[in-house]
Parts: structure tokens; sequence; C-alpha cells
């Protein structure tokens, strides 16, 4: 065995314990109820709760979260396998967000699966890229009168999916914000 084979435990072992040390430290501290969802929320970007998506990226995460999941259980869980974590809840309104520290969209997730849709700043370019989705999509769909469906509602249709489904378009403005749009589906009993 050479000098340098003999030593090189010695060195490993020398690089580790200061990791050991640093864990041992932390041991200690404790992150409380935090979990490690909570922890990894903390730390994004505030600009990518809500970020401006590209229409493409915008309808294709609609598409595929909403309108291909057979579940909310199964999209909470696609959501998660794609980066995704959760926003810590504040009151019981029935509604989960997941948000990624990019740019991809905000989901929203009814607990029930009833409803699910995606949020974004408002870019050029996704208004056509949604509506061309709705008529591939859903080719018997049946505009609605937004302003039945709710405030802020700028666009909406009746979708043949067996279900009942609306599919509705909002846009939502604040003095001195950037305009939000939110895509979602809701479905029937």
């Amino acid at each position: 065995m050479t000098a340098g084979a003999r030593d090189r435990p010695a060195r490993e072992g020398a690089q580790v314990l200061p990791v050991l040390a640093l864990a041992a430290a932390l041991a200690g501290c404790g992150f409380g109820d935090a979990t490690p969802e909570m922890l990894e929320f903390e730390n994004m970007d505030p600009e990518n709760l809500v970020p401006k998506s590209s229409p493409a990226q915008f309808v294709a995460a609609f598409e595929r979260y909403c309108l291909d999941q057979p579940s909310a259980a199964a999209t909470a869980a696609s959501l998660r396998a794609t980066d995704y974590v959760e926003v810590p809840r504040r009151g019981g309104s029935g509604l989960r967000s997941f948000v990624v520290d990019d740019r991809r969209p905000a989901v929203i997730l009814a607990d029930d699966g009833r409803a699910c849709g995606m949020a974004a700043e408002s870019r050029t370019g996704q208004t056509a890229r949604l509506r061309a989705m709705v008529a591939r999509r859903f080719p018997a769909a049946r505009a609605l009168d937004p302003a039945r469906i709710g405030a802020n509602t700028e666009a909406a249709w009746a979708v043949a999916d067996g279900k009942g489904a609306i599919v509705f378009v909002q846009r939502l403005t604040a003095p001195g914000q950037p305009g939000r749009l939110i895509l979602g589906i809701l479905r029937g009993r």
C-alpha cells in the first residue's frame, strides 16, 4: 500500500467531519411544523408566484393538469412530480394552489376536483392561444355570457366533457399591479 493510499481514508474522514458537525448542530435547531415543501415555498422568488408564462406554456399546463388528469389526487401528484409545491393554506376555501420557482403558471385546484385553473401574468398571445385550444379540445363548445359567470370574466364556454363543464377566462387588474389571467374549468357534479 502506498503512502497516498494510506492517507486517503484520513483525508476523506477530515472532509466528512465538518459536514457531520454541521448536521449535528442543525439537528438541535428544528424546523417546527414546517414541511420540506413549506421551506421550499419560503425560498421562492416572489415574481414566480404568478409568473410571466409564455402563451404556449400557459395553455399546455392547463391541458396537462386540468383536462388530462383523472382526479384531484392525480393532479396533485403530477404537479409534485414536476417540481411544484403546494402553497400553505390560509382559511378553508376548499382550493389548493401549487407553484414552482420558474416561469410555469400557478395552478389552482379544488379539493373535490371540480375546479382547476392556471394563473399567470397577462402576456401577448395568450388570448388567441387559449381560444384556439378551446376550439380544438371542445369543438362543440357554446359561448356563454361572461357577465353571468362572475366578476372579471372575459369569456366562457359550456363544453361537452360529460360532466357539464364550463371553461372560463378571467382577467384581474389592480392599480400598480400587472394584469393577471386565469384560465379555468368548473365541472358539474
